[in-house]
């Protein structure tokens, strides 16, 4: 069998919702709607298949109108998904995302049944050396983050770990982000979450103090591309660049770091050296935010027709 992506980030429906400008408290703001649609893990699962990727979404899909909805859209691509919440436990969760002229995204998150992982739903689900496990912070600061947590340590998950640190990783318990840390190939995260972690220099140094020196950490800096750093026998940094956008071209910023994440785990389950991977995961995510909605990954036909 090909090497697999195995995506935990949790899938959940987006209710998109265009505004002028976010209220104040209290205050209210006139905008436009779109039709709910598949978001979250979905987006990262996503990424990865449109590269050609085989693609497994191991987080649960809940049994109601928004898991079926989010299944239809992920096994319509051949995204094997595996884990349903069953026994009642309800639905996948709702997020409503405001977003601003400038394609700024704001969200309202109501979590569903991704917040109550299960192990016996992950027990089924075995990574092997060549497979890449995509991670993010979001499952991790649910009250049910400890169970991700474990499979990750487990002699299930022998494949390369991807977390994305996502924007609230200063709320994720720090004792179980330093477990998925000290585990980790791969740590990808934006200016915003690097400065909640203290800084580049404290990423770094928290990985070395957790015995994982070698972990790459990936510094997505947006229109300025990622600063790749990567310690094999001594600390080295390289900027790989990203496409040049007129900011009119910038509609919706919704989805591109899940893009991000799903073309570089794609292309590190296929072989590719990481600053090559890097790149064409900058490629994805700068063409994401010139399209409308969570789900607007390129594929790799896209891609190659760039050249990347």
């Amino acid at each position: 069998m090909s090497p697999t992506v195995y995506s935990t980030v949790s899938a959940i429906v987006d209710l998109p919702l265009a505004m002028p400008h976010l209220p104040e408290r209290g205050g209210d703001v006139l905008g436009t709607a779109a039709d709910p649609t598949p978001g979250g893990g979905v987006n990262t699962a996503l990424a990865a298949a449109r590269q050609g990727a085989v693609t497994v979404l191991a987080s649960p899909l809940g049994t109601g109108a928004w898991g079926r909805l989010a299944r239809a859209a992920l096994e319509a691509e051949g995204v094997a998904c595996p884990v349903t919440a069953d026994g009642g436990a309800g639905d996948t969760g709702l997020c409503v995302t405001v977003v601003e002229p400038d394609g700024e995204r704001t969200f309202l998150t109501a979590a569903g049944v991704e917040a109550d992982l299960r192990p016996e739903w992950l027990a089924p689900i075995a990574a092997g050396p060549a497979d890449v496990v995509v991670v993010s912070g979001y499952d991790l600061a649910y009250d049910s983050g400890a169970v991700l947590a474990d499979w990750l340590e487990s002699d299930a998950v022998r494949g390369r770990i991807v977390l994305d640190v996502s924007p609230v990783c200063d709320v994720v318990a720090p004792d179980l982000l330093d477990r998925v840390l000290a585990r980790a190939a791969v740590v990808s995260l934006n200016e915003r979450e690097t400065g909640l972690l203290g800084g580049a220099s404290a990423v770094r140094s928290r990985l070395g103090s957790l015995g994982n020196p070698g972990a790459a950490v990936l510094h997505r800096l947006g229109a300025a591309g990622t600063r790749v750093e990567t310690n094999d026998g001594g600390l080295a940094e390289v900027s790989v660049p990203s496409l040049h956008l007129e900011p009119d071209r910038v509609v919706d910023t919704t989805g591109a770091g899940d893009a991000h994440t799903g073309v570089l785990a794609a292309c590190l389950a296929a072989g590719w050296e990481l600053s090559a991977a890097v790149r064409r995961a900058n490629l994805a995510g700068a063409i994401t935010v010139t399209r409308r909605g969570p789900a607007t990954c390129p594929t790799a036909a896209e891609l190659d027709a760039l050249g990347v």
